[in-house]
């Protein structure tokens, strides 16, 4: 299955290019010998920088005037230096921008002191999207979406990064799940955590799509791991979709109403769909500067569509970015918003979350 689906992958990029503002002064932008660069905040190696790395020679070939792109990676703080290096030094004429992720939203979300920027104030060009994959062992499941046997666990350890990133919805994940067992284990990133996992150490596991083709998948095919859940893939009229490459693994509504005999509602409902948006569709993004001219945000739509519509890139795509479409535009604007602008109900679901896990963090 997983063969077949990446074959088609190739369809999927192409046809899923939305929303593109119709620039009608691009011939007025042109980046000719200018440096053009992304922010970074992270440490080079990470998901976001592998993205714009991919991202890289494509933009240069498509902005007008073929500028050089440069990434400027700048880890620290939980990517608060990157994106206050960002909002401290903006420049609206098209040669800076920011990538994003679920993790920078979160800084917003969680409404940090520290952190300065306001990606609702900035002019969107791209989003990215990709979703959760939840697996447990072999012998805690009496097959693919099961989680029985790790709701009757006393202890049911999971990798968890800190309270105050994105790693923070795993705890509302399996508190609502009923999973009561569940108990993080800080300090972990996600590939260290799979580590762990796979050595025995902890019950249960999650990557993203990426490494769940590349590492996941191949221990679910050897019979290893069961994969319980995916976090689904949330769409623009509120329903959830499975993702296309793993056709017959439950959503988390799904779950939550095999577990609990009722559909997922109100309040509950509503955080997850603040998770569905940050680990989905706003999980890496490409944003500009505040007040950035139109004809200059029209010119770096315009590249990004250009670049999906290149052979040499749909056919890497799939391998590189994962089998989601890339979103553009003003589309882009309201993914944000529904990762970072949370309800006062959502921050209550993810406090309770945090306060049951006996961690001291709050989101304000």
């Amino acid at each position: 299955m997983l063969k077949k689906t990446l074959k088609t992958m190739s369809g999927v990029i192409a046809a899923g290019v939305l929303s593109v503002s119709a620039g009608t002064a691009l011939a007025e932008v042109n980046f000719e010998g200018e440096t053009v660069t992304i922010i970074i905040p992270f440490k080079e190696g990470g998901g976001t920088s592998r993205t714009f790395r991919f991202f890289q020679p494509y933009l240069s070939k498509y902005l007008p005037g073929n500028p050089v792109i440069q990434l400027q990676h700048m880890p620290g703080g939980g990517t608060i230096k990157g994106g206050n290096f960002f909002h401290d030094n903006q420049e609206a004429d098209g040669t800076f921008a920011l990538a994003t992720s679920s993790s920078v939203n979160m800084q917003q979300a969680t409404g940090n002191p520290l952190a300065k920027f306001d990606l609702l104030s900035y002019e969107p060009v791209l989003s990215l999207a990709t979703t959760t994959h939840w697996v447990t062992h072999a012998d805690l499941a009496d097959g693919p979406n099961d989680i029985s046997g790790l709701r009757e666990l006393p202890v049911a350890l999971f990798p968890f990064k800190t309270a105050a990133s994105a790693d923070m919805f795993h705890l509302w994940i399996y508190k609502t799940l009923g999973v009561d067992g569940a108990r993080p284990i800080p300090g972990l990133s996600s590939s260290a955590g799979y580590q762990s996992f796979q050595r025995g150490e902890l019950q249960m596991a999650s990557h993203g799509t990426g490494n769940f083709l590349k590492t996941i998948s191949k221990d679910i095919a050897d019979g290893k791991v069961h994969q319980f859940m995916t976090l689904g893939v949330l769409q623009p009229d509120g329903s959830v979709q499975r993702p296309s490459y793993s056709p017959d693994a439950l959503t988390f509504p799904e779950m939550y109403e095999k577990v609990h005999g009722k559909p997922l509602e109100g309040a509950e409902r509503e955080a997850y769909e603040v998770i569905a948006a940050n680990w989905g569709p706003a999980s890496k993004g490409l944003v500009l500067p505040t007040g950035t001219p139109t004809e200059i945000v029209d010119a770096w739509r315009k590249a990004v569509e250009e670049m999906t519509k290149d052979l040499e890139f749909i056919e890497a795509a799939p391998k590189n970015i994962g089998p989601f479409p890339v979103v553009i535009g003003e589309d882009v604007r309201g993914i944000i918003g529904k990762a970072v602008d949370l309800s006062d109900a959502s921050k209550q679901q993810f406090n309770d979350a945090i306060a049951h896990y006996n961690l001291t963090y709050r989101i304000e």
